[in-house]
């Protein structure tokens, strides 16, 4: 749970991506998708952005928010990848895990009236695989974030925005395991832009 935006601030970011990168807007059904991000490395510097921007400060939000508006990865490109090298832009299909319930959502954000705290964020997500054209990559859901009101569940497109990493595959689900006892490509948070999913929009 966290708390909402304070006002002003979600139309703040989005006046900023539509200056600096009007097409990273393009990945999120709605503007105010925003919201479980606005507090995170991936819009952090809109919240004390003055007018006119500076020109460090622009460089760095571009930077950013280049890879929402970059093509998707390739699966033998990812798997390339040297742990922690990102961010990178992954898509493809969700997949629950073993066990997981068909009928419950793999990823959920809500808004709710909270008497303590106010208006809050309330977000849940589950790991879960993404099957893209080549192989499966395990998504680790801590930390990240689902910039969507729209449930996410499995069967669903969508696109993952993070950083490389192997998990072993102890479920045997890797299509060319390696190493010893089997690898998984994996895609994780970062120390400063946390896992960012968004559902594909056409």
């Amino acid at each position: 749970m966290s708390k909402y935006p304070a006002p002003g601030a979600l139309p703040r970011a989005r006046a900023w991506l539509s200056r600096l990168a009007p097409r990273a807007l393009a990945r999120f059904d709605h503007w105010t998708s925003l919201a479980c991000i606005c507090d995170t490395g991936w819009l952090a510097g809109t919240r004390r952005l003055a007018d006119p921007v500076s020109a460090a400060m622009a460089q760095i939000m571009r930077r950013r928010w280049l890879v929402l508006t970059s093509p998707p990865l390739a699966f033998s490109k990812f798997t390339a990848l040297r742990a922690g090298d990102g961010p990178v832009h992954l898509r493809g299909r969700c997949a629950g895990l073993p066990g997981h319930d068909a009928a419950e959502p793999l990823w959920r954000t809500e808004v709710q009236d909270d008497q303590a705290e106010g208006r809050v964020l309330i977000e849940e997500g589950h790991d879960f695989l993404l099957s893209v054209a080549g192989g499966a990559v395990f998504v680790l859901s801590n930390g990240g974030h689902l910039a969507s009101a729209t449930p996410l569940r499995a069967g669903d497109e969508v696109s993952v925005f993070g950083f490389a990493d192997e998990v072993p595959d102890r479920l045997r689900m890797a299509s060319a395991p390696h190493g010893r006892g089997g690898l998984l490509p994996a895609i994780r948070s970062g120390s400063e832009l946390p896992l960012l999913l968004t559902h594909v929009v056409r």
